[in-house]
């Protein structure tokens, strides 16, 4: 008999050592006064939060807890009412290239998208773009939330704009809202052996659920015109370190005219704006991933002949030099120690590199 319980307790220890690496944060053995503190500094991975009570308020209750499988990062809470916003300093700061899809099992939210009044409650699907900004006053509220890079998503779905505050009240939102449900059950006893699984599954059935949402923002801009509009944003992507890529080039290449051309690119800011966005996003990606390759040498391969140009778009855009943030990725590489809890931040940074 010994022996047989100690195979059962050998067994239980390792498929607890197999379990997908979580993370568990809450202000219950807080004092009352550092709760909102200890709260800001976690969500501050993401998003700036101010209460709504005040700084003269009492308590403030909240818990996380994440589970980190493949590419993906899930996280189960519940927090009191406060006021949520990404604003382009943020969005600079964290450098967060992330797609968030979050249930709101109780609660909801009010506020705006890049501009675009948005509002839910109990039982809708929120999609936010973490690269763009928003802001939300939201009651106490008791969530589901999931993030992945946005390659991730976009390679499953297509292009992702328009996605950014939409809410999902179909019956593709119902059915991706019932299995999120299951999946912040089943989590906490899920082994690590099946993560990748269970990644994969869960990216199949998000991709299901947002394909007809995408297909129908999509479709309610003039058809042709997004039929050109996907195309252009196709022939950019190849032609990114092309110093031909201008918008001479992309006339030709669509066969359209120069004001044709300015006119589908006028709710991107412009033609020239989004050509330099995506060539920014991509050197900074290099920055931080290639420690190697000369910033100069980057930055002439994808387009830029000018240093100084470049250097100022990219502070422009960012708020940072590209110095700079080849020096925070460098220092985070030497710095990186082994964690058995990590913690939710250092999570969503890495699914940047995933």
């Amino acid at each position: 008999m010994p022996t047989a319980f100690k195979l059962i307790a050998d067994k239980a220890i390792a498929n607890m050592a197999r379990a997908i690496p979580a993370t568990h944060f809450s202000t219950n053995d807080l004092p009352a006064s550092d709760q909102f503190d200890a709260w800001r500094d976690i969500i501050s991975a993401i998003f700036d939060v101010g209460r709504l009570g005040g700084p003269n308020s009492d308590s403030f209750e909240a818990r996380v807890d994440a589970y980190q499988i493949s590419n993906l990062v899930v996280t189960d809470s519940n927090q009191g009412e406060q006021a949520y916003s990404l604003t382009p300093k943020r969005i600079r700061a964290t450098g967060m290239d992330l797609i968030q899809i979050g249930l709101y099992r109780s609660g909801g939210y009010r506020g705006d998208a890049n501009g675009r009044s948005i509002e839910g409650q109990a039982g809708d699907l929120q999609i936010l773009d973490l690269a763009r900004p928003m802001k939300t006053v939201e009651p106490a509220s008791d969530m589901v939330c999931i993030f992945m890079p946005r390659e991730t998503l976009q390679d499953r779905i297509g292009d992702l704009d328009g996605l950014h505050g939409a809410s999902l009240r179909d019956d593709m939102g119902g059915l991706l809202a019932d299995y999120l449900r299951l999946l912040a059950k089943r989590l906490p006893r899920l082994s690590g052996d099946n993560g990748d699984a269970a990644a994969n599954a869960t990216l199949e059935i998000i991709s299901a659920c947002l394909r007809p949402t995408a297909a129908t923002i999509r479709e309610a801009q003039a058809p042709l015109q997004n039929v050109v509009l996907q195309r252009a944003k196709q022939i950019i992507e190849g032609n990114l370190r092309s110093p031909h890529l201008n918008s001479e080039f992309l006339c030709g290449a669509l066969g359209i005219s120069r004001r044709s051309l300015y006119r589908l690119f006028e709710p991107l800011n412009g033609v020239h704006q989004y050509v330099l966005r995506r060539r920014l996003s991509q050197i900074r990606r290099a920055l931080k991933t290639n420690a190697h390759q000369g910033i100069a040498v980057l930055a002439e391969q994808h387009g830029f002949t000018c240093k100084e140009t470049f250097w100022r778009a990219f502070k422009r855009q960012y708020g940072v030099t590209p110095g700079e943030v080849r020096s925070a990725s460098l220092s985070r590489q030497k710095d990186e120690r082994p964690s058995p809890e990590p913690g939710l931040g250092v999570w969503l940074q890495q699914l940047q590199h995933g």
